[in-house]
């Protein structure tokens, strides 16, 4: 309650209300026709397809090696020495 020093009773009533429902469809609400969903899906599925063929021209997808080529391993050790 909103008081700040609470009453000995507090207040209750009883209220009941009755609401009626109609379910009316508007008469401009129409919807999407399936012809326009399945284009827009071919559409979104072309768009993909020509990103990925863009990006793997561009070289996106090819992996590199962690350590470069062989002539760079051999240049990362260290020279073989013997002490005979």
């Amino acid at each position: 309650m909103p008081y700040r020093i609470l009453p000995r009773q507090l207040p209750q009533k009883e209220l009941q209300v009755a609401t009626a429902v109609q379910w009316i469809k508007a008469e401009g609400s129409h919807g999407v026709p399936l012809w326009i969903i399945i284009l827009a899906i071919l559409v979104g599925l072309l768009l993909l397809g020509l990103l990925i063929y863009i990006l793997y021209k561009l070289g996106f997808f090819k992996r590199s090696l962690p350590y470069g080529t062989a002539m760079e391993k051999a240049q990362l050790k260290p020279p073989a020495t013997s002490d005979a």
